[in-house]
């Protein structure tokens, strides 16, 4: 008996070590999964920066008073309005302020409503003032590693 209760402790103890870093090849959190700091244009004379956000888990997530906020010079937050809702598989697009986001050496964090950061880019740069963005290479792929992310048009 207490043989069989020790081998069942040892693998409920594996499975824990082991579970968690085999299932990290996808999100288990909303994440930020594109965004365009440099949209063409004037920035200045439009709102056009943009961040888009993706919920890759099973349930529907409400934002309501998440921020999504620019972390160098600027330090602009967005504040998700009360009822936002997120489901499943789906992505929201947020546009704030002119001028939201730095051209260079950007980050942008994901806050939730007791304002823990949930997800965070890496440093970002683009000075082309073109179509092109800084994406995910796949639709919430999260290592929290630079490389989870590629730049395009």
């Amino acid at each position: 008996m207490i043989r069989n209760l020790t081998i069942l402790f040892s693998i409920m103890f594996l499975s824990i070590l082991i579970i968690p870093a085999s299932s990290q090849s996808d999100a288990n959190h909303i994440v930020i999964n594109e965004i365009d700091i440099n949209p063409p244009g004037d920035d200045s004379a439009t709102i056009s920066e943009w961040v888009e956000l993706y919920n890759p888990t099973n349930s529907e997530v409400d934002l309501s008073g998440w921020q999504i906020a620019s972390t160098t010079v600027l330090k602009k937050t967005l504040t998700i309005p009360d009822g936002t809702m997120i489901s499943p598989g789906n992505f929201l697009k947020f546009s704030y302020q002119t001028i939201w986001f730095t051209d260079s050496n950007e980050s942008v964090e994901l806050r939730d409503d007791n304002g823990i950061i949930v997800d965070k880019t890496p440093l970002l740069s683009d000075i082309q003032n073109d179509f092109s963005s800084w994406r995910r290479i796949n639709d919430g792929y999260d290592f929290d590693s630079v490389s989870d992310w590629i730049f395009t048009t």
